[in-house]
């Protein structure tokens, strides 16, 4: 991408805010055209201006070039029925003005959008169109694009040899003209084109000369990208050290250009050899450095499979504690971008591994579950007896922690009545204390009053009397004053006895809540994960009994049928005197049961095909298509990146949605046409199944189909993947389906 971005930099310095030529416009064209590789917003912002000054202008290349760049967009993002209007448009103006470059070049593109949309034999038809047009005006650069795409395209259509052909022919007129830039390219995928095939000592020839071809050209990127394809050779011949000598080569050269991408792969590929090797210690390193370069690059593909390697690495070190602290990480970073099945089951089978190693028999009981899950159809005796281990370490441990939490709620419980006897004690002898302070302080007042009488006996005989009846109402007031204390201390207790039973209420009350609380999550999980795994369950026995039902019509009512036909056959021959009406009639009867068979064997095929279980996906669907009968409907299939089988549940659930949809058009659409795209990538599997027919109402649909939809949207959903349809009445529909899937080592760039 840097490139086109040194020549929109460039454009965009010699173009004017106003336009006042045609010479500008095409400045301004070209500028959309090396936008519409990197920037959708900025191809058509330029490519909408250019529309707008080529109409007040009547200038018909400029709303030509305009169109051109809005396709490329389409083509560059693998969207190839939006492209194909604006070429057809493109096309309609260049044979008005008699362009016949320009024409060449359209075609070129037009087979490039149709051999995406897997219409290989238009395609094949317009590059034989470019082809005369270049050859007669002896354009031979435009020859060797040409000759480029057709190769891409044949790859497309897995037909090594026919794009092996073309790329040589590309590649020859690359060499004659001296075309330093694109030699190095070309020869890198006609590597890759042998590596698919595992052809690998061609492979290793042509990936070495595509790395002289670019050094020579001083094309650091696409150096970079060689020494990473043979590497990825020689990790299939399990030579390791020559791999790990390409990568340190590539990393030179993509630090030149600071393309961190390819920086990443490397050190991701770099950790999972050293992985295998069991040097843990050597791994941490790289894997740290491919995150940290993901992160910078914003880059989640195989993130959580980083994260968890170097989880597992820490834990082959016995370092524990940082182990377990990458797995939640890992674990985590897989939830929010949605990671395939194989992520997750990496992820859980080696945190059980961990949770087991460190004494965490429950979370290690917890994750192999969640493991078993996933791998329940591969899982054998040996895991199944793992999880009855961690179970009986669970319960004994379960066991142990409850009896130490009750000696630990007795000796709490011993110590807050303790406690509690404490503070009364306390509370006592402050109020006895004060009560004695009391009786001190009148008894002083008592004696003072004694001494003073005395004192006074004889001025104050006459005031005997009163002073007794004053000593005991001092007397009275002072036992009343006691009463009122002893009183008031018992209102005080009482009070804090009242407190400490409301705030005990309290206590219990918030603790039966928070168990409450507990109790429904744990009851909505337990919920959810019985749903699940009932639909789960429900697609699992619908296979077993395709699978079933499918035998039994082959073994069981087939073999019958070919029975009856071979007796009536054997009777046939035995009968030599027939008038020509019984002979009629059994010839009919031998065709019905000849018929019946032929019948009972398509039915089984339908249910589980051979081809499915033998040659892969891409087999099964084209032998399916090849039994529709394309009189009244045409069927296109186009494949990409699906050369290695994928796992099986996989395959079957993407065949079962792809069988029902074809039948729901074939049923219900009156399509003329039918597109079917499966595309592989980095990211995860894109299928797309597009037809021309009426479409229907899709709220309507959902109320009333019971099965169709949202049968297909229960499988899809098994495989963590999604499913969209874009239909409305008469404009036909088109059904996209993504399925995640990430690989720990990064294929070839």
């Amino acid at each position: 991408m840097a490139q086109y971005q040194k020549e929109i930099d460039s454009l965009k310095k010699i173009t004017p805010t106003v336009i006042k030529d045609t010479s500008q416009l095409n400045n301004l064209a070209q500028l959309a055209f090396y936008y519409s590789f990197i920037d959708s917003a900025n191809t058509f912002k330029y490519a909408n201006i250019v529309t707008n000054y080529s109409n007040s202008l009547m200038f018909k290349p400029g709303i030509a070039a305009s169109l051109r760049a809005k396709a490329n967009y389409y083509i560059i993002k693998r969207v190839p029925q939006k492209a194909i209007p604006f070429l057809n448009q493109e096309a309609l103006i260049w044979q008005q003005i008699k362009r016949s470059k320009e024409m060449a070049a359209n075609f070129t593109m037009l087979g490039q959008a149709l051999s995406l949309s897997g219409n290989f034999e238009e395609s094949a038809n317009y590059f034989d169109k470019a082809e005369s047009i270049y050859k007669k005006i002896n354009d031979q650069k435009a020859l060797s694009v040409l000759y480029h795409n057709a190769g891409a395209m044949f790859t497309e259509k897995t037909e090594p040899k026919l794009a092996l052909i073309y790329l040589i022919k590309s590649l020859e007129i690359q060499e004659l003209l001296n075309d330093t830039k694109t030699i190095g390219a070309t020869q890198n995928n006609i590597g890759r084109l042998f590596y698919q095939t595992k052809n690998f000592p061609k492979a290793i020839e042509y990936f070495n000369k595509s790395i002289k071809s670019n050094y020579l050209s001083q094309d650091w990127r696409n150096l970079g990208i060689a020494h990473v394809n043979i590497a990825n050779v020689y990790v299939d011949l399990n030579d390791y050290p020559k791999a790990i000598e390409e990568l340190n080569k590539s990393l030179v050269y993509f630090n030149k250009v600071d393309f961190k991408r390819g920086m990443q792969v490397v050190y991701n590929n770099m950790g999972a050899m050293n992985i295998r090797q069991q040097n843990y210690e050597a791994a941490i390193p790289l894997l740290k450095k491919g995150l940290e370069l993901a992160n910078i690059n914003q880059s989640k593909a195989g993130v959580a499979l980083i994260e968890q390697n170097i989880g597992f690495s820490l834990s082959g070190l016995k370092q524990y504690k940082e182990a377990l602290i990458w797995f939640e990480k890992a674990e985590q970073t897989a939830i929010d971008n949605k990671a395939d099945d194989y992520s997750f089951g990496e992820i859980y089978n080696h945190r059980s591994s961990l949770d087991s190693a460190m004494g965490n028999y429950q979370s290690a009981l917890v994750y192999r579950t969640k493991y078993m899950r996933i791998n329940e159809k591969f899982m054998g005796d040996k895991v199944i007896k793992e999880v009855n281990e961690l179970q009986t370490k669970y319960e004994t441990q379960k066991k142990e922690y409850a009896i130490s939490l009750l000696n630990k709620s007795d000796s709490i419980k011993s110590l807050e009545i303790a406690n509690q006897q404490l503070a009364i004690n306390q509370s006592l002898f402050k109020i006895a204390e004060q009560k004695l302070k009391l009786a001190d302080a009148n008894l002083q007042i008592i004696s003072d009053s004694l001494l003073l009488t005395e004192q006074n006996q004889l001025l104050l005989q006459a005031k005997l009397d009163s002073s007794f009846k004053e000593a005991k109402i001092v007397r009275l007031a002072e036992q009343n004053r006691i009463k009122e204390l002893e009183v008031s201390r018992k209102n005080n207790q009482i009070v804090i006895v009242l407190i400490s039973v409301g705030f005990l209420s309290l206590v219990i009350y918030f603790v039966y809540r928070r168990n409450k609380s507990i109790q429904e999550k744990a009851y909505q999980q337990k919920l959810f994960e019985q749903q699940k795994n009932a639909a789960i369950a429900v697609i699992d026995s619908e296979e077993k009994e395709r699978k079933r039902i499918a035998s039994d019509l082959h073994d069981g009512v087939g073999q019958l049928m070919s029975a009856a036909w071979m007796n009536l056959q054997a009777l046939k021959n035995q009968i030599s005197k027939l008038n020509s009406a019984e002979a009629d009639l059994l010839d009919k009867s031998l065709a019905l049961v000849n018929e019946s068979c032929n019948e009972v064997r398509q039915v089984s095929h339908n249910m589980m095909p051979n081809a499915l279980l033998l040659k892969g996906l891409v087999k099964a669907v084209q032998e399916f298509i090849g039994q529709i009968n394309q009189r009244n409907i045409k069927i296109n299939l186009t494949t990409e990146g699906l050369s290695d089988n994928l796992p099986s549940h996989i395959e079957t659930v993407l065949y079962r949605v792809i069988q029902e949809s074809v039948n729901n058009v074939i049923k219900h659409s009156k399509a003329s046409k039918l597109d079917i795209s499966i595309i592989k990538s980095l990211d995860g599997i894109d299928v797309m199944i597009e037809d021309n027919g009426i479409g229907f109402n899709l709220k309507n649909a959902n109320k009333t189909n019971g099965i169709g939809l949202s049968n297909i949207k229960s499988r899809i959903q098994y495989l963590e993947g999604t499913v969209e349809w874009n239909t409305s009445e008469k404009n036909g529909t088109l059904v996209a389906i993504f399925i995640p899937l990430t690989k720990r080592i990064s294929p070839n760039l």
